[in-house]
């Protein structure tokens, strides 16, 4: 039952939206301690705070204060230990409002705010409460008002002047002495026209100075008084033409605003519209608008053309800028990790490459630099790479849980010509999480307002904007471009407050203006009036189509030959953009402009010219490759192709690094050495292998290289084939393969690579009993050459062998060889599996309380790190004991959260296995239908993903599930299934769990001969070690029913003695629990006459 606990105001305690009528003061007074320093607090430092007296007195009024609180509400407000005491699952108004604050949401944190921090509340507690209590309301006193002010300022950047003088004047009644908040309201009288109330504000103020303090204003504020009796305009900053030509106000976007505003927070936004016509600058607008002057932040994603062969081209420069920035610094260490894939400057990446992972950590990097309310602006979606594309519907799916929102931009004409982008923005569309609206060119009232808007003109300028009107038709870069000409042409200038063109007096409709016919000439005539180095350097900077830092544009202009004094002057003349990672051209219709004056000679000496410029600063691989193929330069290219395939296959761009690997084999020159070729086709090979391609078209010409070159090339190959097998779940095919990459095998690592093949494909699809010799070589192999992460890999392996084959000396010997490796490795993820792996051991042997201990732990740590996959993992260990101790209301609350999580980020094998442990959770706590509701959903993903290991699990949990249901037809199908994966994959503990429900099954069929067969062949499987109540006592219990009376009691004692012997060993209240769980109430209900 969810539990609301409300302190800033007159308490309050919420029990399922419904006030609790009960308000202990103590309680109270305990609670909102615990809410504000978090975590727990020594039982002793409670006591001394809440009661005066002795330590032995004041513990005792706390012990009987905590009494009094059982079976109530309050009770659940508290979480206790023998030593310390913290907040239990309650929520708090207080978390409410920080969050609220911390993404700028004023008035929702406002609307929060009752009256100030417990207020009304005489605790009766000790001086030291008082001490702690008097400045604790002070300080959420102070919060209060920072959240009014920040409301109050994003009120007046909005314009919403009435509005913010509002809230200034409530700040003022409570403290009128705040010269800020008294200026605050004298400008926004004058802003709402009223000077009289801003000159009277300004005297109430001086008076009320000088009575209680004996002072005068500031001379700031002295100024701002003289101003209001004078009357004059407030200070209004001058913008020089050029600046208001980069930054012209956003106007005739009311409608285009306002639905915005209705789908805002809905999924990604996405506007269309031609090149110049404002997309990009009314999503800017928007979102600064949105984001206001809080914390969060906007990040602008640019995307190129040039970069839709490069994996996240345009985020990748995002989040390096957002690196050097320091806005990655508080990034969680399991996200920096992943994102270390793509920025090698964060460390080394994790060894095991998960791609949801990865995705969230990018999520979570996105978040890190726009902060909760903030606003991701990714530009140009028609020019979408491929990893970009498969990354933005996991980016939607996410953005509204993470607290961030999406804005998109797109041209339609390229948009229609990208399939594969258009494929994913249907997709997303699909899931009524894509929202678009087609922008217009600006219509001509907007054109004279834009105009009146820059020249600083009240009225007139119609005529003007009807001429500009008919040649640009209303697109603004054309407009501006327009306008740029005209001064530059003297035509138009600015003269007291207004704009004049030499035809002003007599015109009729300023045809005499000379206007180009085209953005394109207007932008070639004005490029010619900067000399004729400036047209190459544009030429090349869109050539190169990505940020140009300085001391690469330095280098550049070097190459061909012009003054870097020119990067000044075209930055001056709105042409170049320098931000800090770099120069880039404005507007996409320059680029487009330049690149048609080009020959293919100028162009192909260009691009030498950028990638000698390139290889001077040691630039990205995959743009010197690329431009040294477009100069002509083959065998240089060759090259660069080939370091640029290697540098990514074994990351999240290894779909990249296959075309680098597809251009260096075109490339290659007929003189390379076969070895070479032999090399490059193998990683190629390999690389696909790593990315779940089966197709490998290498593969005819590795084979005849490798005929051709000896025992070390075919060992490569036949390594390459096992890896594919696996890859396929080809794993029969596999083990001759392996087997003869083991007789070529030369070096000890050559032989530990294939004994650990061979052994991994022997478990999966061959016996799993051969594995056992393979393993044991290949690990003494990984210890002879120190691969300690190999050696660990292959003991976690052989661990879990042992364990199947029950015997627990040898499990527990290589569980903890493979263990100390690892710690010594300091591998996170491979720790966190092995503990993974001691919840389930722990759990088969019986062991609970250890196991629900780990598996507490490992949940607690994941939760820190923020780490879902690691979350879910701990929960299924959680839910397995919850199978045997109960589903408490709170751990089935947090699964059904991380199952809404795992559907949204598309993790749909931890989605089937939390839902086949939660299935079988509810099925013990008798909740049938749900269970069977959960089981049938995972068996049929478990079964469309290929995934047998867990395959059985599902079966004999339905099958189960189904028997309670009284559906025996049914239970008897899915369990025999069951049975049958469990034998062919020689899982012989399981195939006796199987074989006993099956057992029962026939038993309630009332064919007890059927029934007494397929006990006995459980009870000839059982392992006498797996103590758990699912193991050795089902077993036993069923084949004391299947034989009935006197034959069965002996069985049914035993089995009833091992029940009572497992609740013997645990914790008092576990051993209740699970004397409560009602498979083993019926067997201990059970007496011989069965």
């Amino acid at each position: 039952m969810a539990l609301y606990l409300s302190l800033l105001g007159p308490p309050q305690l919420w029990q399922e939206g419904k006030p609790v009528s009960s308000l202990p003061r103590k309680a109270v007074a305990m609670a909102a301690y615990l809410a504000v320093v978090g975590g727990v607090v020594e039982r002793g430092r409670l006591a001394d705070l809440l009661w005066e007296g002795e330590e032995e007195a004041v513990r005792r009024n706390l012990r009987q204060e905590l009494f009094r609180l059982k079976n109530t509400a309050w009770e659940r407000v508290f979480e206790q230990s023998p030593h310390h005491i913290g907040l239990g699952p309650v929520e708090t108004d207080l978390e409410a409002f920080l969050a609220q604050m911390a993404r700028g949401a004023w008035s929702e944190a406002l609307a929060l705010w009752r009256g100030g921090f417990l207020a009304g509340l005489d605790p009766k507690a000790s001086e030291g409460y008082w001490d702690w209590l008097i400045p604790e309301r002070e300080r959420w006193e102070r919060l209060y008002r920072e959240a009014m002010l920040g409301l109050a300022r994003s009120q007046e950047a909005a314009g919403q002047f009435a509005e913010a003088l509002k809230v200034y004047q409530k700040l003022l009644a409570e403290d009128p002495l705040q010269e800020t908040e008294q200026q605050a309201v004298m400008r926004l009288y004058l802003q709402l026209g009223d000077r009289s109330a801003a000159l009277r504000q300004y005297e109430q103020y001086r008076i009320l100075l000088r009575d209680q303090l004996g002072l005068e204003p500031s001379l700031q504020t002295q100024a701002l008084g003289v101003q209001v009796r004078e009357g004059q305009p407030l200070p209004v900053q001058q913008q020089g033409v050029a600046q208001l030509l980069s930054e012209p106000p956003l106007v005739g976007r009311s409608e285009d605003w306002a639905w915005l505003e209705a789908h805002w927070g809905r999924g990604l936004l996405l506007l269309l519209a031609e090149s110049g016509v404002g997309k990009s600058r009314l999503a800017l607008e928007y979102a600064k608008h949105q984001v206001g002057a809080g914390p969060s932040e906007t990040l602008r994603i640019r995307q190129r053309e040039s970069g839709q062969g490069i994996g996240f081209s345009g985020l990748l420069e995002a989040l390096r800028q957002a690196l050097e920035a320091h806005k990655l610094d508080n990034l969680e260490p399991t996200w920096r990790d992943e994102l270390a894939q793509l920025l090698p400057e964060l460390g080394l990446p994790p060894s095991n490459l998960h791609k949801a992972r990865f995705f969230e950590a990018l999520c979570r990097a996105l978040q890190a630099i726009v902060r909760p309310g903030g606003v991701v602006l990714w530009d140009d979606l028609h020019w979408l790479d491929w990893a970009s594309l498969e990354f933005l519907p996991y980016l939607v799916r996410r953005s509204s849980s993470l607290g961030f929102f999406l804005l998109g931009t797109a041209r339609p004409e390229a948009l229609q010509k990208n399939q594969p982008a258009r494929q994913i923005l249907q997709e997303i569309a699909r899931e009524n999480r894509l929202f678009q609206r087609l922008l217009k060119p600006m219509d001509p009232p907007a054109l004279v307002q834009l105009l009146r808007r820059m020249s600083g003109q009240r009225e007139g300028g119609e005529r003007f904007a009807e001429r500009l009107f008919q040649a640009t038709e209303g697109n603004v870069f054309y407009v501006l471009e327009i306008l740029r000409y005209l001064f530059d042409q003297g035509l138009l200038r600015a003269e007291a407050g207004a704009w004049h063109t030499p035809f002003d007096s007599f015109t009729s409709d300023y045809r005499e203006l000379p206007l180009p016919p085209s953005v394109r000439e207007a932008l070639l005539e004005r490029l010619q009036r900067l000399g004729e180095d400036a047209l190459p350097i544009l030429q090349a900077i869109a050539l190169a189509d990505f940020p140009l830092p300085p001391d690469l544009a330095a280098g550049l202009l070097r190459h061909l030959g012009t003054p870097i004094i020119e990067l000044e002057n075209l930055t001056q003349s709105g042409f170049l953009r320098l931000n800090p990672s770099g120069y880039t051209l404005r507007h996409e219709l320059v680029r487009q402009t330049v690149l048609a004056e080009m020959s293919e000679s100028r162009r192909r000496w260009l691009h030498a010219c950028i990638a000698d410029a390139l290889r001077e600063v040691a630039g990205p691989l995959p743009q010197l490759a690329a431009h040294l193929e477009a100069a002509g330069q083959r065998a240089e290219a060759y090259v660069a192709h080939l370091m640029a395939g290697r540098s990514l296959r074994r990351g999240p761009l290894a779909r990249q690094a296959l075309e680098h690997y597809r251009r260096a084999q075109v490339l290659c020159p007929s003189t390379e050495p076969d070895h070479e070729r032999f090399r490059m086709l193998i990683e190629a090979a390999e690389t696909r292998i790593r990315l779940g391609q089966s197709q490998i078209p290498e593969r005819q010409e590795m084979a005849r290289l490798a005929d051709s070159l000896g025992d070390h090339e075919r060992f490569r190959l036949f390594l390459l084939d096992a890896d594919a097998s696996l890859a396929s779940g080809r794993v029969v095919e596999g083990i001759p393969v392996a087997r003869e990459a083991l007789r070529l095998a030369q070096t000890p690592w050559q032989r530990g690579h294939a004994l650990f093949k061979l052994a991994w494909l022997e478990y999966r699809g061959g016996d799993p009993d051969v594995q056992l010799e393979p393993l044991l070589a290949s690990i003494r192999a990984f210890h002879d050459i120190g691969d300690q992460a190999m050696e660990t890999l292959a003991l976690r392996n052989l661990s879990g062998y042992w364990f199947r084959l029950g015997d627990l000396l040898q499990h527990s010997q290589t569980y903890a060889q493979a263990f100390k490796l690892a710690a010594e490795l300091r591998d996170d993820l491979l720790l966190r599996r092995l503990r993974a792996d001691k919840v389930m051991v722990d759990w088969v042997k019986g062991d609970y309380a250890d196991s629900l201990q780990v598996a507490e732990l490992l949940y607690q740590e994941a939760r820190e790190r923020g780490d879902w996959w690691a979350v879910w993992d701990a929960l299924q260990g959680l839910l397995l004991n919850a199978a045997v101790l109960g589903l408490k209301p709170e751990l089935e609350a947090t699964v059904q959260r991380a199952m809404v999580e795992a559907a949204e980020v598309g993790a749909w094998r931890d989605l089937a296995l939390l839902r086949s442990d939660y299935g079988n959770a509810l099925m013990v706590a008798g909740r049938l239908e749900e269970a069977r509701g959960e089981l049938e959903a995972s068996l049929r993903d478990l079964r469309e993903m290929g995934e047998r290991a867990r395959l059985g699990h599902a079966l004999f949990n339905l099958g189960f599930t189904l028997l309670e249901l009284g559906d025996l037809k049914h239970s008897q199908d899915t369990l025999a299934e069951s049975v049958t994966l469990w034998r062919d994959r020689k899982e012989y503990r399981h195939t006796a769990r199987s074989l006993a429900a099956l057992a029962l099954a026939h038993l309630r069929a009332n064919n007890r001969k059927k029934a007494q067969q397929l006990s006995e062949e459980a009870y000839a499987l059982r392992a006498d070690w797996a103590r758990g109540i699912y193991d050795l006592p089902l077993v036993l219990y069923i084949r004391a029913r299947a034989l009935g009376n006197q034959r069965g009691g002996e069985l049914l004692r035993e089995s009833q003695q091992l029940l009572r012997d497992l609740a013997h060993q645990l914790p008092p209240h576990l051993a209740q629990l699970l004397l409560n769980n009602r498979y083993v109430v019926w067997a201990l209900s059970k007496t011989t006459e069965v």
